[in-house]
């Protein structure tokens, strides 16, 4: 039986421990935005799978409301999506392994987020022990369009290969919604 795990916008800020404020609500706003463009609702249930089979459920939470200050910050889904994936691939990775996003990467590491052991982040803060890459997609319309995104960030993270640290790809589709994770 597949475990349903909860994934709260408004626990953003534990999925990200030490990163700034202002980042987390500009990435709580963009997904918003894009599941409210979707016509998305709180409560709203997705799988979590990799590209085989189910793996979790999960149960998509926030009380942010949706506002007109959102739709003129982003302008459309867009540019929203990119900071959307990387907060529910912050959520996905906390609720379904033993690792947190403590640092946004370098763009030439090929990964968003490194990761540290979630069990003891003052010890493990300045440890990593993972890598995470994420990809958002407004509206997947075929399965191949999920695929094309998780063979994309596969092929980015090689380039941080050197550390031998596991890396995690995590599409979410916005649209469905979906949040594929596959780790490498």
């Amino acid at each position: 039986m597949t475990e349903t795990v909860v994934l709260d916008l408004d626990k953003l800020n534990q999925a990200l421990p030490r990163v700034r404020a202002s980042l987390i609500n500009y990435i709580y706003d963009a997904a918003v935005f894009l599941l409210n463009h979707h016509r998305h609702q709180t409560g709203l249930r997705c799988e979590v799978r990799n590209l085989e089979e189910k793996l979790n459920f999960a149960t998509l939470v926030w009380t942010r409301p949706y506002s007109e200050s959102m739709i003129n910050t982003f302008g459309d889904t867009d540019y929203a999506v990119e900071f959307a994936a990387e907060g529910m691939a912050c959520l996905t990775i906390r609720a379904t392994t033993k690792y947190t996003a403590i640092k946004r990467s370098q763009r030439n590491d090929g990964v968003d987020f490194w990761l540290a052991e979630s069990d003891d982040l003052n010890r493990f803060a300045f440890q990593f022990a993972a890598r995470m890459e994420s990809k958002g997609i407004t509206k997947a319309r075929y399965p191949s369009d999920i695929k094309a995104k998780v063979d994309e960030g596969i092929i980015q993270s090689k380039r941080s290969d050197e550390t031998r640290l596991p890396a995690y790809i995590i599409v979410t589709d916005f649209g469905e919604p979906v949040i594929v994770k596959v780790q490498r």
